[in-house]
């Protein structure tokens, strides 16, 4: 028996409304969702303008206090977590005025930063060690 197809298949069927007219009967149902949702429907319209203004006026200061505040509060964040994991950072680096071998040689620099706890005021410890003092 020969299967006559009479219902379209969606995935072949071609759209009956352009994207246009399409998107803006998308538009209308999210407005109609809502309004219905925060029952804006039964507002009058000047009612209804100051409802949107003041929830614009609130998301608008929201994103922006996001925006500003947030990446910094995420460094805070990250320093803090560093710093539980591994403790104090120290860091050996050469000192520009000397030579000396490797470390605890004359001219080397420990340096000590307490800036893990994301404060903004860090405290920065440098020791200048050489070999004779480090032996003690």
């Amino acid at each position: 028996m020969a299967h006559t197809s009479t219902s379209t298949d969606r995935s072949q069927r071609r759209p009956s409304e352009p994207y246009l007219s399409s998107l803006i009967r998308w538009l209308q149902l999210k407005k109609y969702q809502y309004e219905v949702t925060f029952s804006l429907y039964m507002l009058t319209s000047t009612e209804k303008f100051i409802f949107n203004f003041v929830l614009f006026v609130l998301i608008s200061m929201l994103v922006a206090a996001a925006s500003m505040y947030l990446p910094n509060h995420v460094v805070i964040i990250y320093r803090r977590i560093w710093y539980y994991v591994h403790g104090e950072i120290a860091s050996i680096t050469k000192s520009a005025s000397g030579g000396g071998g490797g470390v605890g040689g004359v001219g080397d620099v420990v340096k000590t930063s307490i800036d893990g706890l994301g404060t903004s005021r860090g405290v920065d410890v440098v020791t200048a060690t050489s070999r004779g003092l480090g032996e003690l």
